[in-house]
């Protein structure tokens, strides 16, 4: 007689990954939060001590070269060590970085010197923390799960940045900027203790993109996945997020003379898009495929963006509808991107997408700066449409024949029960 025990094994592990998500929700959301406070206020006080879009957009490339250089050999990293220790390191550095800059201020320090130094320093832990966190996700989430996975931290994420972008103008108008800086460093805190409470990796957790059991001699040749262009689509929307935190930054507060409220409302508004965007996710996958929703969603956000450089009203109707597209379109790029990358090569996939899709950003949002300053802001909104239309028509081009080849290869052959003597 013989016991099957495939099914208390699988549900033993989808307990398992269902508590690692929900940990890992949790901490992307608290760390991501504080970055966002920290970020909107030094690009407020550099803009006030600058008053040019450009000062702006120095702030985000300090924030990017770290991660452009250091990515790749993070990733390399990531994949030979501990993802978690890593994981929590990175966000013990960052908490003591994070309070250095509220002391630096209190001791007279220049602010805009300071803010480039200490956003600086924490991309260099970031450049560690990125594919740390992706190498992470993909060796403790169950591939079946990772679509769903995806969907809930990016709105998690999000929600946290978003939320106290949306704050925070309103936040430094009352108190200033030293306190959202000091909260910053306790969100890292909160993030690492999260990280480590998520455990040591259970034996056989590890999950191979292609079971090497089943890809027997009788198995089907295994498939060569196009994992670069995957990374491309799914890095365009790096570089739109970092040039839309610039030229909006400076059309509310420059081009319409409004007050950083207004930068709050539409963060607002877009986090509520985001949000309800990324809750969708689960319905709008199982009926539109993925390489298809992750084109669509950029297209979509891109239509809506032609329409806010018009009036700030007209930006805050469309960038809901934006903030929508924008999550659908990003979930299902990353959750292509993680699919096919091999569990042990992950941290360095994530790493080079990371790196090159900082790179693209910072070269676009001096282009697109200098556009700003030198024509009219209208105009660089209008030049992140043509970049980001661009890679997403090109990249759906080339990927269409490859990812369909993949799903129509045939399924592996599962494993057979494990059978215990009774």
């Amino acid at each position: 007689m013989a016991i099957d025990t495939s099914s208390s094994t699988t549900t033993g592990s989808d307990r398992r990954s269902r508590l690692t998500e929900r940990q890992l929700v949790a901490a992307g959301f608290i760390t991501t939060a504080g970055n966002a406070f920290q970020i909107t206020a030094a690009a407020i006080m550099v803009f006030r001590a600058e008053n040019t879009t450009l000062s702006v957009g120095w702030l985000f490339i300090a924030v990017s070269i770290p991660q452009v250089v250091l990515s790749v050999m993070f990733g390399r990293l990531v994949d030979r060590m501990d993802r978690r220790l890593l994981c929590v390191i990175a966000d013990v550095v960052s908490a003591v970085t994070a309070f250095a800059l509220p002391l630096w201020m209190w001791f007279g320090g220049p602010v805009s010197l300071g803010s480039y130094l200490a956003n600086f320093l924490l991309a260099v832990t970031a450049a560690l923390f990125m594919p740390a966190s992706n190498a992470l996700v993909k060796e403790r989430v169950l591939d079946g799960r990772l679509g769903r996975f995806n969907s809930r931290y990016e709105m998690g994420t999000n929600t946290g940045m978003l939320l106290a972008s949306s704050s925070a103008g309103f936040l430094i108008v009352i108190f200033g900027a030293t306190p959202l800086l000091v909260f910053n460093a306790f969100t890292f805190v909160a993030s690492a203790v999260l990280t480590w409470f998520v455990g040591t990796k259970p034996a056989g957790a590890t999950q191979p993109t292609v079971d090497a059991s089943a890809a027997g001699a009788s198995a089907a040749p295994v498939r060569r996945q196009p994992i670069k262009r995957l990374a491309l689509l799914y890095t365009a929307g790096n570089a739109n997020l970092m040039v839309s935190n610039v030229i909006l930054t400076t059309i509310v507060l420059q081009h319409w003379k409004q007050s950083p409220w207004v930068i709050g409302v539409v963060d607002a508004l877009a986090g509520v898009g985001f949000i309800i965007g990324a809750a969708c996710y689960p319905w709008i996958s199982a009926r539109i495929k993925g390489l298809h929703l992750a084109v669509l969603g950029q297209l979509g956000c891109m239509t809506m963006v032609i329409f806010e450089p018009l009036h700030y009203i007209a930006l805050m109707s469309v960038i809901p509808v934006a903030a929508f597209c924008f999550a659908n379109g990003r979930i299902a790029a990353r959750t292509l991107l993680m699919q096919a990358s091999p569990v042990d090569r992950v941290g360095r996939i994530f790493g080079g997408a990371q790196a090159f899709g900082l790179a693209l950003g910072v070269a676009a949002t001096v282009g697109l700066s200098a556009v700003a300053d030198g024509i009219s802001v209208p105009w660089a909104f209008w030049g992140l449409v043509i970049l980001v239309d661009a890679i997403a028509i090109g990249t759906y081009l080339s990927l269409r024949k490859p990812l369909a080849a993949t799903e129509k290869a045939p399924e592996p052959v599962a494993a057979e029960p494990v059978a215990v003597p009774a």
